[in-house]
């Protein structure tokens, strides 16, 4: 871990996976604590002020910052996709106890007994 990379609150700049181009901005803006949209103006404004040298800057940014890992990830699609299995989930061991109580009611000898006596 590089020195340049992690502040006092153990945060760590990385490329944010769901950024816009590269996502420098996003995780610049997440590293600093600033909202997105701030980060973004800044950097076209610098972008209008210096232009090729500042899309040289970002390019190499985007090209030596690593991507946030997966783990780091929130929201977005893994989280979505990781809330609906764990729905499922839920579903799934709903459905398996509902079956057994179910099972456990056919299965007994109260319910022998009313088959028979609704036969006769």
């Amino acid at each position: 871990m590089r020195r340049s990379e992690t502040t006092s609150s153990g945060r760590r700049l990385f490329r944010s996976r769901r950024g816009m181009a590269l996502g420098v901005c996003r995780g610049l803006a997440e590293y600093l604590g600033l909202p997105v949209l701030v980060v973004r103006a800044f950097v076209v404004v610098l972008f209008v002020a210096t232009g090729f040298v500042a899309v040289l800057g970002y390019v190499a940014c985007g090209l030596l910052l690593r991507l946030e890992p997966v783990g780091d990830e929130p929201s977005g699609p893994s989280g979505r996709l990781h809330r609906k299995v764990g729905g499922l989930s839920r579903r799934a061991r709903d459905l398996d106890a509902r079956i057994a109580r179910m099972e456990s009611h056919v299965t007994s000898r109260e319910y022998d007994f009313d088959r028979r006596l609704r036969r006769s």
